[in-house]
């Protein structure tokens, strides 16, 4: 009966004997071959005995697999459970039986894993697809906005987005980007593989002033001497060829045939290479004396 007899447990035999520094928490850590001592006392005559018993614990297997990504350019995934003791045994919810398997589809999988002595693991995990960017813009943008650069990409992953190995952020553009050569790199925040593109953002100034002051004397597409191969018509407002330069000329200087040209909006074609991508841009200038 409960109401005439008390049980407490102790860490020393001493302890039970003399009924202090009880176990009182409930979920008590024991260790492999721990001795528990025991008095059991009746409550009404005070009388005790004391007994013993030796606890054995096993090991549980430790297995935690956190969500995974699958990434498409760099399949299959491969998820492991090993715990690192040969005795251990594997069950999948894809009912392989190694310590280790391969995944190439999303979803919610899991792994139980026993060991020798019966103990059991359990760990669910969830896969979800990613893969690398694909940076799609063309390479017009340079000379629509070239301060500002706006990339776009396709991909289902997580992205960020780096310029110059600089700081990554989560929007899409970058703004003030100077003229010349960059690096746009796009990260996956599911560990997939980044995207790297390289860039060079040129312009083609609004106008010039060939006065012989030292400043816009000669107009060219500045940046240009980053594209070896391309070539610039310079044409007036009728469609009249004026002038001719490549990656390598130096500009410009407002004249025809050495007489200069008259102050007017004049037109340029720009047929502009960058290693194996080429591209036609056409805008106008003008020439103010």
């Amino acid at each position: 009966d409960p109401n005439n007899y008390s049980v407490d447990y102790f860490e020393l035999a001493e302890e039970a004997i003399d009924n202090t520094n009880a176990i009182q928490d409930l979920n008590y850590l024991a260790f492999d071959g721990q001795t528990i001592y025991v008095r059991v006392e009746n409550n009404q005559t005070g009388c005790f005995n004391t007994t013993f018993f030796n606890t054995v614990v096993n090991r549980k297997p430790e297995v935690n697999i956190p969500d995974q990504t699958v990434c498409l350019d760099n399949l299959p995934l491969i998820v492991s459970a090993e715990t690192g003791f040969a005795d251990d045994s594997y069950v999948w919810s894809t009912t392989a039986t190694t310590p280790e398997i391969e995944i190439t589809q999303i979803g919610t999988y899991s792994v139980t894993v026993t060991s020798i002595n019966g103990c059991q693991t359990t760990s669910t995990f969830n896969v979800i697809e990613s893969e690398q960017a694909t940076i799609e813009f063309t390479e017009t943008v340079d000379f629509s906005n070239p301060n500002n650069i706006t990339v776009t990409i396709s991909g289902i992953g997580n992205y960020l987005y780096v310029l110059d190995h600089g700081v990554p952020q989560e929007s899409n553009v970058f703004y003030n980007v100077t003229l010349g050569p960059h690096t746009i790199e796009i990260i996956d925040l599911n560990g997939c593989a980044s995207a790297i593109k390289d860039i060079v953002i040129i312009d083609a100034p609004l106008f010039f002033t060939p006065n012989s002051d030292g400043y816009n004397d000669t107009w060219h597409i500045t940046g240009v001497n980053q594209l070896e191969g391309t070539i610039v018509n310079i044409f007036d407002r009728y469609g009249k060829l004026i002038k001719t330069l490549t990656s390598s000329s130096p500009g410009w200087d407002g004249t025809y045939r050495g007489e200069p040209m008259p102050s007017n909006d004049y037109w340029f074609v720009a047929y502009v290479k960058k290693g194996d991508i080429s591209f036609e841009v056409k805008q106008h200038f003008a020439l103010k004396r």
